[in-house]
């Protein structure tokens, strides 16, 4: 729900508001799209310091609720914005801190300390959340802003976050041995038969796994694909209407794209399972590659919708494979901290793509060169991932 929320009026919502803000403030796109890049840096700064805090006892519930105030209110206050510089502020810097504890950290931190044989699938239902997010709030975020305007939208979209997410915070725990259980779903060691070895999976400490080559060649890695997925999908409803598609047309494609990724996420968390998150990685890289193709030859409504719901089906895997390759690699015990520590590298990239798309759309009126350079970074992201290697792991 988290990530539904939280992903959905930030990330795939902002994307609704860009011409709308654009027509009545007069900003470029290139300084709208800043404000999500500084919102992701915020959350990288931040994860680096709350990543410890998901490793204790009560620490996640205290970081979710704070997060879902701090993201909520700072959507409310963008009614009174009149400058680009407030905008940076509020939904760039103070949604940022917010979005550390409603964001995609705690959903990574906390879903693999639950499970490890069947972690893939429980990763896939968790990140249905984000797909589900791109499938609606863009639709209904369209009618909200066609109907009561951009600023008035953001209103809705700030207590609509707060309503739907609060309730939740009933429901969060660290690991299941915090309330007597053990990771996927077993209550003693003997319901785990021949696999209960499982369920005390080996983990790498924090120090060591700062210094093991795996944790930085997968680190340059995923900031590649985080880059490239972040300026795919931050420009995917824009670069929709840059080609001449109206914006209904657009909210349609990008709803249309939503409603794949959420299959993508069941089986793209099947074949981590099947086989391994970094074969998956591999193929799931290269398909998006070959996707992102398919986009520039976008010439009609019908191709548009079959590119788009072709991405929902590869481009949704990396939602899904992301968080998993951390566990796959250093176990859960400090997850927390390692994917803090991991998301304060990776958030640059992340946060370089909507403002890499919005600086190529205002030098040359188009997103083509943006999208083409996402050909080569997809490969990149498959052929680094190749170098990485097992790590000993320790108790």
């Amino acid at each position: 729900m988290a990530m539904f929320v939280s992903n959905g009026m930030a990330f795939w919502g902002l994307q609704i508001f860009v011409s709308p803000i654009q027509d009545d403030t007069g900003w470029t796109r290139t300084s709208i799209m800043s404000a999500l890049t500084i919102r992701w840096l915020i959350a990288g700064f931040g994860g680096l310091l709350t990543g410890f805090l998901l490793d204790r006892r009560h620490g996640p519930l205290a970081v979710y609720i704070v997060g879902v105030l701090i993201d909520g209110l700072s959507m409310i206050c963008l009614f009174w914005v009149e400058t680009e510089a407030q905008f940076v502020l509020l939904f760039g810097v103070i949604g940022g801190i917010g979005s550390v504890g409603s964001g995609r950290l705690i959903a990574a931190a906390l879903v693999p300390k639950w499970f490890i044989s069947k972690r893939g699938i429980a990763m896939g239902v968790a990140a249905t959340g984000s797909g589900l997010s791109a499938a609606l709030v863009s639709p209904i975020a369209n009618e909200i802003v066609t109907n009561v305007g951009w600023r008035e939208g953001w209103v809705w979209l700030g207590f609509l976050t707060v309503i739907l997410l609060l309730p939740f915070s009933l429901f969060i725990r660290r690991s299941p041995e915090d309330i007597g259980l053990l990771p996927d779903g077993a209550k003693v060691y003997s319901q785990l038969g021949s696999n209960s070895h499982d369920s005390d999976e080996h983990s790498v400490t924090v120090s060591k796994a700062m210094k093991s080559p795996a944790l930085w060649l997968l680190t340059l890695s995923m900031s590649i694909g985080l880059f490239s997925m972040s300026t795919n999908a931050s420009s995917m409803v824009p670069f929709f209407q840059s080609i001449g598609f109206s914006g209904s047309v657009a909210a349609s494609g990008l709803s249309i794209y939503g409603l794949f990724s959420i299959i993508s996420r069941f089986f793209w968390g099947y074949v981590a399972d099947r086989y391994t998150v970094k074969t998956a990685i591999i193929f799931q890289s290269i398909l998006t590659s070959v996707g992102i193709v398919f986009y520039l030859s976008v010439q009609s409504q019908t191709t548009l919708f079959l590119a788009a719901a072709y991405h929902g089906l590869v481009l949704g895997g990396f939602v899904v494979l992301n968080p998993l390759i951390w566990p796959a690699y250093f176990g859960r015990l400090h997850l927390g901290a390692i994917s803090g520590i991991t998301q304060f590298f990776t958030t640059f990239a992340l946060a370089a793509g909507p403002i890499f798309a919005g600086f190529i759309y205002d030098a040359t009126d188009a997103y083509t060169w943006a999208y083409r350079t996402l050909v080569a970074s997809w490969i990149i992201t498959a052929l680094v991932i190749i170098l990485v290697r097992p790590v000993s792991v320790t108790r």
